[in-house]
């Protein structure tokens, strides 16, 4: 094997035909022209670390390309601001008061209207949505699994949501009830007013 031969001497030459293109997709990725040069340096130490740890790819600029994609993927994600975990279990109290106000009165517009589903939704939401309940408990006073009460949960907020679209026009934001008021010819008589 001549030094020629060696990955490292492959690198230099694939580098050096390849950095001005490299250059040009990781500009094209990233808007500052320093951030783009200091993202090609980080591909050219990714493979300089992958040859040492003899890891030479076969096709070395398709495998430089590959690198400089996932570097500027990795740059994006070191700038997001960290995730905050969601609690399932807690809602968010962070409501206005007229918020809260009109989901009550919303929920007690809606119990006519649950009482009109078929009895295996009607005690599923019932039970959930309006007692409290968590599903798992639910399934387990009913004897049948999470995934059946998840199941009917939502078919019947479905079957909840095609009755009172029916009766009731219904403004939302951010998925919280805004405005609701009653549809001027209903399908059949509302109890919202």
């Amino acid at each position: 094997m001549t030094a020629s031969d060696e990955p490292s001497d492959n690198l230099g030459v694939a580098f050096a035909s390849l950095q001005h293109s490299l250059r040009g997709y990781l500009r094209s990725r990233v808007n500052d022209a320093a951030v783009a040069e200091d993202l090609l340096q980080d591909v050219f130490v990714k493979a300089q670390i992958a040859i040492g740890a003899n890891r030479a790819p076969d096709n070395l600029p398709g495998w430089l390309y590959a690198v400089a994609r996932t570097t500027v993927v990795d740059y994006y994600r070191a700038k997001r601001p960290p995730a905050e975990a969601l609690d399932d279990e807690h809602p968010d109290t962070g409501q206005i008061d007229g918020d809260k106000r009109l989901h009550q009165e919303l929920a007690t517009c809606m119990k006519p209207f649950v009482q009109q589903l078929p009895a295996i939704y009607r005690d599923t939401l019932l039970a959930t949505d309006f007692d409290g309940q968590s599903m798992q408990s639910v399934a387990n006073e009913q004897g049948v699994s999470l995934s059946a009460i998840k199941s009917r949960a939502s078919r019947g907020r479905a079957m909840l949501k095609d009755i009172i679209l029916d009766c009731c026009h219904v403004e939302l934001s951010g998925g919280t009830v805004t405005d609701y008021r009653l549809k001027s010819v209903p399908a059949f008589e509302c109890s919202c007013d």
